[in-house]
């Protein structure tokens, strides 16, 4: 009967491995950081890893596939930088700073020009 369970586990796993490598990874620009913060929060949910990125207590393995998952979609100039945050919820909140700041500061630029005229 364990055994049983062990070839579910692994049919389930190897499953989940290849719908895994079929996923679409958004690449992360300076202006798409809702449609990709969107697609990856879906990836992640269809892994089963959305938690990683919302709570800090998450399986190791699991955080770091999440975190994996992550830099597949971000430029390369980010990864050292994702790679050094102790949680994938650290890196997914870098990025959303790092993104929703700059549109922030764009905002704001662009109220001061349409106030100078």
């Amino acid at each position: 009967m364990g055994d049983a369970s062990g070839k579910d586990k692994d049919m389930m796993e190897r499953a989940w491995n290849q719908a895994a490598r079929n996923l679409v990874w958004p690449m992360l620009t300076r202006t798409n950081y809702q449609e990709w913060s969107a697609l990856v929060q879906c990836n992640l949910e269809g892994m089963y890893l959305l938690d990683a990125i919302e709570s800090d207590k998450v399986e190791w393995r699991r955080d770091r596939l999440a975190l994996g998952a992550m830099i597949r979609g971000v430029p390369q100039d980010m990864h050292s930088m994702l790679l050094n945050k102790k949680l994938a919820k650290d890196a997914w909140e870098a990025i959303k700073s790092m993104r929703l700041g700059a549109e922030r500061v764009k905002e704001v630029n662009a109220q001061r020009l349409l106030a100078e005229f």
